[in-house]
């Protein structure tokens, strides 16, 4: 769809009508734009919800990714978050410029940014690709935390891959308790999929703590329970 030609009364996000969504493309770059891509996200992905005019809104939000900078960053995330929220049919419907956006996400988790906004672009790029699960785990390396549950007795194990350690400990861990066991990272040249393409994008980024902190996710922990090895990754994929 040609964003020059939609006729935006005609669509509708969160609130009604879309005839105020061309107002607010155009207010980029003119003002502070903070408020401007806080209404966007509101009409357009509201609460995780998304509507005729996102998708709408897709090949504006491709053209200001293509422009770079903070607005071409802002725009990535929330085309992101439109196309992790459509289902299939959806997706294959708009999947040119979904795949155009897929570009310019994977070649934006090449450079740097700062590790916790990094970690959203680079949830931006797995919402993407389709990938649903990574698309909303990676959350855990912005919060050095995951929660999974041990294949073997269900026990629910507290995953740490940040500053307090690379450990699991079961239950509810706190800072100052005892770290757990300690989680093995998988080797950087065993990884495959997503796990291959994140830390290849981190790496190349010079985001050398989520590169790290990526070959333990996609590592291995230890039940402190009954003792049962796993692998991480896999018991974050059964919770999504």
């Amino acid at each position: 769809m040609d964003a020059r030609m939609t006729d935006w009364s005609q669509l509708k996000h969160a609130y009604g009508t879309a005839e105020d969504i061309p107002v607010l493309f155009e207010r980029l770059g003119t003002e502070p734009n903070d408020g401007v891509w806080g209404d966007l996200w509101s009409r357009l992905c509201h609460q995780g919800s998304v509507y005729p005019a996102s998708f709408a809104a897709l090949a504006l939000l491709a053209d200001l990714g293509d422009q770079g900078g903070k607005d071409g960053d802002d725009a990535l995330l929330l085309a992101g978050a439109i196309a992790g929220a459509a289902d299939e049919e959806t997706r294959a419907r708009h999947g040119v410029l979904i795949e155009r956006l897929r570009i310019l996400a994977h070649a934006r988790i090449r450079r740097p940014a700062e590790p916790a906004f990094y970690v959203c672009l680079l949830q931006t790029a797995m919402a993407l690709d389709g990938v649903r699960v990574w698309s909303s785990a990676l959350e855990g390396l912005a919060d050095g935390t995951i929660e999974v549950f041990c294949p073997e007795c269900e026990m629910g194990v507290f995953v740490s891959i940040g500053e307090a350690g690379y450990f699991s400990a079961v239950g509810d861990w706190e800072p100052g308790d005892p770290a757990g066991a300690p989680l093995r990272a998988a080797a950087p040249a065993d990884l495959e999929g997503p796990g291959r393409v994140l830390y290849d994008a981190a790496s190349q980024a010079g985001l050398d703590t989520v590169a790290l902190a990526l070959t333990y996710v996609f590592g291995e922990g230890t039940c402190g329970e009954c003792g049962a090895e796993f692998p991480i990754a896999e018991q974050v994929a059964e919770q999504y």
